[in-house]
């Protein structure tokens, strides 16, 4: 780093020498040239590749694309606040696989471990019917429950979490899923329940 930094001032000492002496080594002929709008025929450029500062360069996006981008975002905010339940937490997540134990482990907020835990004790369900691979791949509207316990007040309720799959995009190696999250959400029991 103190080696670039060193060679760039280096270069721009260089190049404002170089300038300077072209300046003073033709005085006349240069305020004649200046004078009837020509452009000199043995300029600095020609002497010498003048050195541009990358880093000194904006990146920085314009205002009015960073207004559209805004507008956008609003807007598809808009369209997750129309898909999702009332009630519930919309969220977008980037996996590597459809599966359903990556997509509930991070939808869930949960290890892996406690994952498998709940698949091996049969506490998670997809559209309401028991699941048998923790490797089926989920689609576009499927319900993944976890369930909780069963309700204190009326042992006929279930309290699970809920995810539901609202869409899925390919990004580069990675999807991105948009889940609608319900926690403690009371549901009736299932026909084949076991709880």
């Amino acid at each position: 780093m103190l080696f670039k930094a060193t060679v760039n001032i280096i270069r721009r000492s260089v190049c404002y020498n170089v300038r300077t002496l072209c300046r003073l080594r033709d005085p006349l002929q240069s305020n004649l040239l200046l004078c009837n709008g020509g452009a000199k025929p043995n300029s600095v450029q020609n002497y010498c590749s003048l050195y541009v500062a990358k880093r000194f360069k904006s990146k920085k996006k314009k205002a009015v694309n960073i207004k559209k981008d805004e507008d956008s975002d609003e807007e598809k905010e808009k369209d997750d606040e129309e898909e999702a339940p009332i009630g519930s937490k919309v969220i977008k997540i980037k996996v590597s696989s459809i599966r359903l134990d990556t997509i509930s482990k991070a939808g869930f907020g949960m290890s892996r471990n406690k994952i498998e835990e709940a698949f091996y004790a049969s506490k998670i369900r997809i559209n309401g019917n028991k699941v048998f691979k923790k490797s089926k791949e989920m689609k576009i509207g499927d319900e993944i429950d976890l369930i909780l316990h069963q309700s204190m007040d009326n042992p006929e309720l279930l309290v699970v979490n809920r995810i539901v799959i609202l869409s899925m995009d390919l990004i580069n190696d990675r999807v991105q899923v948009k889940l609608s999250i319900d926690r403690n959400l009371l549901i009736e029991h299932y026909e084949d329940s076991h709880l």
